[in-house]
C-alpha cells in the first residue's frame, strides 16, 4: 500500500474541528524527557486528543534491544488505538506536534500504512492562535479495550526493511540510507542516548530539520527537493531510499518529505541506529 503525503493548513480543518468527521491528534513527545502529556494539559488545539508515543505508537510489550528504543507495534495494535478513539477509514485524521511534525510524522506513517486518511498539520501548535487553543484533559482520557479491527499482523514489506536486507542492499550499493538525526549525533559528537556514538556505515546525514523553516512549517516542495538533490537523492528505479534515525521516529519525517517533494517512496528501517548499535558485531562510523 503506497503512502500519501498530505499536508493541511489550520484554516482548512478549522470548520471541522469538533465534528465526527475529523480526528485531531496531539502527538507531542520530547527527547529530553519532558512530558508531552503535561504540555498537552497546559495548552492544545481545541478538540484535540492526546496520542502518547510510548503507549500508542510503540510496541507495548518488552522488545529486544535490537528492535530499537521505539519498536513498531503490530498494525493490529495501532488500529485498535485509532478505533478506540472512534476513528474509521471514512474519517480524516490529522496529527500535529510543536516540533515541525518530527514526532507527528510517525503517527502519519503508521496510520497511512494501514489505510487511514492521514495528514500532518503544517506548523502544528506553533501555527495555532491562542483563541483556538484550550487547556486541560482531552475529552477521552483512557483507551478502551476494543477488539482489533485489522486482520494484518505485520507491516507492508514494501514500506519497511529488515536489518538483514538493509545490510545486503548496502553491500551491493542498491540503496541510499538517510539518517534524520542532527549532524552532531550523526557524527558521534556528545552521544548521550544510545549505546554507541556515530552512524550506520554508508548512511548519509539528512537532518529532518532541513525540511522545515524556523516557524515549524514545511518548506516549499521545490526547496525540499533541492536539499535532497544536494545529497544525491533523485527519483530512480535503480536505487531505493531507506530512512532511519535514532529510533524510527524522525525517520518518518524524511519519508513524508521525500513523498511531498520528489514523489519518492522511501522505506523505513524501524530499529534505526538505536537497534543497529545494540548488535556488537555491527560496525559504526563517526
Amino acid at each position: 500500500m503506497g503512502l500519501v503525503a498530505k499536508l493541511v493548513e489550520l484554516d482548512e480543518i478549522a470548520p471541522y474541528i469538533g465534528s465526527k468527521e475529523l480526528h485531531l491528534f496531539d502527538v507531542r513527545w520530547y527527547l529530553d524527557g519532558r512530558s508531552g502529556h503535561e504540555a498537552f494539559m497546559e495548552s492544545h488545539i481545541k478538540g484535540a486528543v492526546y496520542l502518547d508515543l510510548d503507549a500508542c505508537l510503540c510496541d507495548p510489550e518488552v522488545a529486544p534491544p535490537t528492535k530499537g528504543r521505539h519498536p513498531l507495534p503490530t498494525p493490529k495494535h495501532f488500529e485498535s488505538v485509532l478505533t478506540s478513539f472512534g476513528a474509521t477509514r471514512d474519517h480524516r485524521l490529522v496529527f500535529y506536534d510543536d516540533q515541525g511534525s518530527s514526532i507527528a510524522a510517525r503517527a502519519w506513517w503508521m496510520a497511512s500504512a494501514i489505510g487511514f486518511d492521514a495528514a500532518l498539520l503544517n506548523g502544528g501548535l506553533s501555527a495555532t492562535p491562542d483563541d483556538m487553543t484550550e487547556s486541560g484533559e482531552s475529552r477521552q482520557t483512557s483507551l478502551p479495550r476494543l477488539p482489533y479491527a485489522s486482520q494484518s499482523s505485520s507491516w507492508d514489506p514494501n514500506l519497511i526493511i529488515s536489518e538483514k536486507d538493509l545490510k545486503a542492499r548496502l553491500s551491493n550499493s542498491t540503496v541510499i540510507l538517510l539518517d534524520a538525526r542532527s549532524k552532531e549525533r550523526y557524527q558521534g559528537i556528545n552521544e548521550s542516548i544510545d549505546l554507541r556514538a556515530g552512524h550506520i556505515p554508508g548512511a548519509i546525514s539528512a537532518f529532518w530539520r532541513d525540511n522545515v523553516d524556523d516557524k515549524n512549517r514545511f518548506l516549499q516542495p521545490a526547496e525540499i527537493a533541492a536539499n535532497y538533490r544536494r545529497i544525491g537523492i533523485e527519483p530512480s528505479d535503480a536505487i531505493e531510499v531507506v530512512s532511519s534515525c535514532g529510533s524510527g521516529i524522525t525517520a518518518c519525517h524524511n519519508i513524508f518529505s521525500l513523498l511531498y517533494s520528489l514523489q519518492i517512496q522511501a522505506r523505513l528501517f524501524p530499529p534505526s541506529f538505536s537497534g543497529w548499535c545494540q548488535n556488537t558485531q555491527n560496525k559504526v562510523e563517526t
